[in-house]
């Protein structure tokens, strides 16, 4: 999730950054309608769009639980029956 929510940061706080620079150096003499709305827009049109990429492309950690867990129940199945065929070695070798 830290990763996710990095990326999504960044892109805003670069979309910030950009749109300070750009208004600090052409602030004077842009047309308000094409000069500011137009490029500003644009880059806070691209940065929903990142957002909303980011937060859907990633699956949900629950998922990964769940095949963990199963796992564990698969590998906890199997020492069971290694655990039994030592006990049969070690039974047949007392003997």
């Amino acid at each position: 999730m830290e990763f996710k929510a990095a990326i999504v940061v960044s892109c805003w706080f670069t979309v910030a950054v950009v749109s300070s620079v750009y208004m600090w150096i052409f602030g004077s003499d842009l047309d308000i309608a094409f000069g500011v709305f137009l490029p500003i827009g644009f880059l806070i049109l691209v940065a929903v769009i990142v957002t909303f990429m980011v937060l859907s492309s990633f699956e949900p950690e629950k998922t990964r639980e769940a095949e963990s867990t199963s796992d564990l129940q698969s590998i906890r199945s199997k020492l069971d029956l290694i655990t039994k065929e030592i006990k049969q070695i070690k039974n047949e070798n007392e003997k």
